[in-house]
């Protein structure tokens, strides 16, 4: 279980976050939706300290921080129970696919080089990449680069996966692959994850909880059928009508 609460965050003058309480029962995908600049990859951002919070607290098990005022140790706590898939896949250029999956395995769990390869070929492998090992990043697709980022993030065995907007970089057919292997990796590793997504679809099938964003605050959360069908708030209801009509 993940209890987040009262996350505040400014840029300058300007309040991106205005007090977010969110829940996230262990084992479940949840999927944030709401408007561009309504504060969704800032907060994300803040759960593993990517950005400080100005305010707020997070319980990721038995580990409670400030987010704030977090220790580099506190912080160094969460980030090796958490990992990050971002938009733009965030691989090193110079390095093989196989090779940006061992990286955190050699430099942060300090395996061997032996143990980091076969960890990292399971997870290239998990994620559709087999025989692509030896490719560099220029040599794949964007759907391709975003698995490697998924297989990376999968290879340091995260308690969360945090993922910020994994197929707003990609071609429009390249969306569904890369959605596919997300929605496997949380059905058969019954990983938790939050997802920031634009992908009202994916949030249908896979989400267990969906949440509303909009102006730095949560307007509305609860189930798909809840959120997606019968959402309460008027805000929810004028995004999901602009968009799906869109």
């Amino acid at each position: 279980m993940i209890t987040i609460k009262g996350v505040v965050k400014s840029f300058g003058t300007r309040e991106i976050l205005k007090g977010i309480d969110v829940t996230v029962p262990t084992g479940s995908v949840t999927v944030i939706l709401g408007p561009s600049g309504s504060g969704k990859t800032t907060f994300l951002r803040t759960l593993n300290f990517l950005e400080t919070a100005d305010a707020g607290t997070m319980v990721l098990g038995d580990t409670i921080v400030n987010l704030k005022e977090a220790t580099s140790k506190e912080k160094l706590a969460v980030r090796r129970r958490t990992s990050m898939v971002f938009q733009l896949y965030n691989l090193f250029s110079h390095m093989t696919a196989l090779e940006n999956v061992m990286e955190g395995l050699r430099t942060v769990r300090r395996l061997s080089k032996k143990e980091a390869k076969e960890k990292a070929l399971q997870c290239l492998e998990e994620v559709g990449m087999k025989g692509y090992e030896n490719h560099y990043p220029i040599q794949l697709s964007g759907g391709q680069q975003q698995r490697v980022g998924i297989a990376r993030a999968l290879a340091m065995d995260p308690e969360v996966m945090l993922l910020d907007e994994p197929t707003s970089a990609l071609d429009p057919e390249l969306v569904g692959e890369v959605l596919s292997v997300i929605k496997k990796v949380a059905t058969d590793r019954h990983m938790t994850m939050i997802v920031v997504t634009h992908e009202i679809g994916f949030a249908r099938e896979v989400a267990d909880q969906i949440i509303f964003m909009e102006d730095g605050r949560v307007i509305e959360q609860g189930t798909p059928d809840s959120v997606l069908v019968q959402p309460q708030e008027a805000r929810t209801r004028e995004f999901l009508n602009r968009y799906l009509t869109a």
